[in-house]
């Protein structure tokens, strides 16, 4: 019985290295192709000659290993553009990951799609972070800026059984209420100058708050000052600890 020869044309490659491989009708030729593009192969009987360190994944690992950072950092306040830029490159690289894969048999394929998959997951943690940074902007000025205010102190300070005293108010000039922290120095003679924080919660538009400092003292003699007035800690961490 005559055994009919495999007519010569395109066949999948079995390599599985690309899409088809062309068999002229008695061997398997090195012209391959992939998605309609034509390429040109090492012959295949040398095949298992090429060392596998050929096969390179370096754009499909990037790609994971930057959506992956991505997403970790895309919260983190002002962090977020970086994280941003991952994202999108992440993306990239993680087309030419796979474009890279196909040509390779697959080699890398997984890594370029988890970068890919990654990619716009990382981009929404990253509007997170962008509303998040608002936040932190907001209550950094705060503190920084509490608004216009006058405060005053009175003098001279009191000592009374080893405690200093400082007493004043605080003005403020402001159209909203505001939060105050006043920082009063207690210099004491020959013992050095001891810094106190006093809080004084929403002094309203325009109203007048009375505040007192006191601390511990060893002399006899102190003299005192307001060295800054600021708003409240971010995120009332007064308050929380």
């Amino acid at each position: 019985m005559e055994t009919r020869a495999t007519p010569a044309g395109w066949y999948q490659d079995p390599t599985g290295r690309f899409e088809y491989r062309y068999f002229n009708g008695v061997q398997w030729m090195p012209d391959v192709a992939v998605n309609g593009q034509r390429y040109v192969d090492v012959p295949i009987d040398q095949l298992e000659l090429q060392p596998s360190s050929t096969r390179r994944r370096g754009m499909a690992v990037t790609s994971f290993i930057t959506g992956l950072a991505a997403v970790s950092l895309g919260w983190v306040p002002f962090v977020f553009v970086v994280a941003a830029g991952a994202a999108i490159t992440a993306f990239v690289f993680g087309i030419i990951g796979l474009k890279n894969a196909r040509l390779q048999g697959g080699y890398g394929r997984r890594f370029a799609i988890t970068g890919l998959v990654l990619s716009p997951i990382a981009l929404g943690v990253c509007v997170g972070g962008f509303f998040f940074t608002k936040v932190v902007v907001r209550e950094l000025n705060d503190f920084i800026e509490p608004g216009p205010h006058q405060v005053f102190i009175e003098q001279p300070c009191t000592i009374d059984s080893g405690r200093a005293t400082a007493r004043g108010t605080i003005h403020n000039l402001d159209d909203q209420s505001h939060d105050y922290r006043i920082v009063v120095d207690f210099s004491i003679a020959g013992d050095g100058t001891t810094s106190v924080t006093t809080k004084v919660d929403q002094v309203r538009p325009d109203g007048t708050a009375p505040w007192s400092s006191t601390t511990d003292v060893t002399g006899t003699s102190v003299t005192c000052k307001v060295s800054d007035v600021s708003g409240p800690l971010p995120f009332d961490i007064d308050n929380q600890s």
